[in-house]
């Protein structure tokens, strides 16, 4: 980058850097899904791939833009992000299996879909609906989160942002459009406490890709936990 782009950027307020970084990636993440799914209506293995590349673009861009020092964040406080993240993951668990077993593919494609569906969905999921807030709240707030003020500041400004682009994303999906999001954002804020309680994006993956992973495997055809919905039948 030319020193008169480093000019350019620095120009700009930080707080209106973020907050555009924030609009822009919260309206990508609606238009993926609408396009994908309620447009082409892809086949979903391919919508997915769409959607982890493209996601995973938005978030390195602004890592690398914003000079995000990831190694700090995710090692900050790690033991009880992880933990909390394995408690909210056993919680996560437990509320899909208490929902109804649907069929799901066997053999090979049932394993592909455990990691590509399960696993790799869950925690590019988390990354985009939990982290990428926490990162643009911690930004504002310069870092200043120590404390149980510190604390209470981060949780007030990143919940809000969670909330907004779990319901953007949501939206983009026919099934959320017409049943509403309010499923969705109950249950990403409980896959977001880990973060919350610890800046710490780590247990909210943990979280996250456990539900996913759960539900791949106990309802794979469910309408709720797996978007867009997918009949086993569809199988390759």
């Amino acid at each position: 980058m030319s020193t008169l782009q480093h000019t350019q950027l620095a120009a700009v307020p930080d707080w209106l850097r973020q907050v555009t970084w924030y609009g822009f990636v919260a309206a990508v993440a609606f238009l993926v899904p609408f396009v994908g799914v309620s447009v082409l209506d892809l086949q979903h293995d391919l919508y997915y791939l769409v959607y982890f590349a493209t996601t995973a673009a938005l978030l390195m861009v602004y890592v690398r833009t914003e000079h995000v020092d990831v190694r700090r964040i995710v090692s900050h406080a790690w033991p009880w992000s992880l933990g909390l993240g394995i408690v909210v993951a056993l919680a996560e668990v437990w509320n899909v299996l208490g929902e109804p077993g649907t069929d799901r593919p066997s053999g090979a494609y049932f394993v592909f879909e455990f990691l590509w569906r399960g696993v790799t969905y869950g925690a590019v999921d988390a990354l985009l609906l939990s982290a990428f807030p926490g990162l643009i709240a911690y930004s504002l707030l310069r870092g200043r989160i120590g404390g149980f003020r510190g604390k209470l500041r981060f949780t007030a400004l990143a919940l809000p942002l969670i909330l907004v682009v779990t319901a953007t994303y949501h939206l983009g999906y026919p099934q959320y459009r017409e049943d509403g999001v309010a499923k969705p954002e109950t249950g990403n804020t409980i896959i977001s406490l880990p973060m919350l309680a610890t800046a710490n994006p780590i247990g909210a993956v943990v979280a996250h890709a456990s539900m996913h992973a759960t539900a791949v495997t106990h309802s794979y055809e469910t309408p709720q936990f797996l978007p867009p919905e997918t009949k086993a039948d569809d199988a390759p």
